[in-house]
């Protein structure tokens, strides 16, 4: 692999809408890059995924055979599309890693709510 060439890329405004804000992309700035050819291509930045530490704990729940993480979201958080903050309170990079019956996973609050840690 190469090292990309020319200037580094600009940072520009956060995400464009279209990212609703239970995404985990809400708020993720985006990057602009133009190529040699002179087209100009805009991406998503990395999003930083916060440490563990920075959740605290809800609850904790162990996995049932037929648990998936958009219910346990629904359950724990009332909203299933935010399956990815008990991902990243547990840090998992493989979600699915998380749903072996009997695994205990930890609900966390996610970072910056009042009484968490920032």
């Amino acid at each position: 692999m190469t090292a990309p060439q020319g200037p580094p890329p600009a940072l520009t405004a956060p995400a464009p809408p279209g990212y609703p804000a239970n995404s985990r992309y809400a708020g993720v700035p985006t990057v602009t890059r133009t190529l040699a050819d002179g087209r100009t291509v805009t991406f998503l930045r990395a999003r930083i995924v916060p440490r563990p530490e920075a959740f605290a704990t809800m609850s904790e729940h162990t996995v049932a055979p037929h648990d998936r993480l958009d219910t346990l979201a629904a359950t724990y958080h009332g909203d299933s599309e935010l399956w990815w903050r008990i991902a990243d309170a547990n840090a998992a990079v493989d979600p699915d890693d998380l749903l072996a019956a009997g695994t205990r996973i930890r609900i966390g609050h996610p970072e910056g709510l009042p009484g968490v840690p920032l």
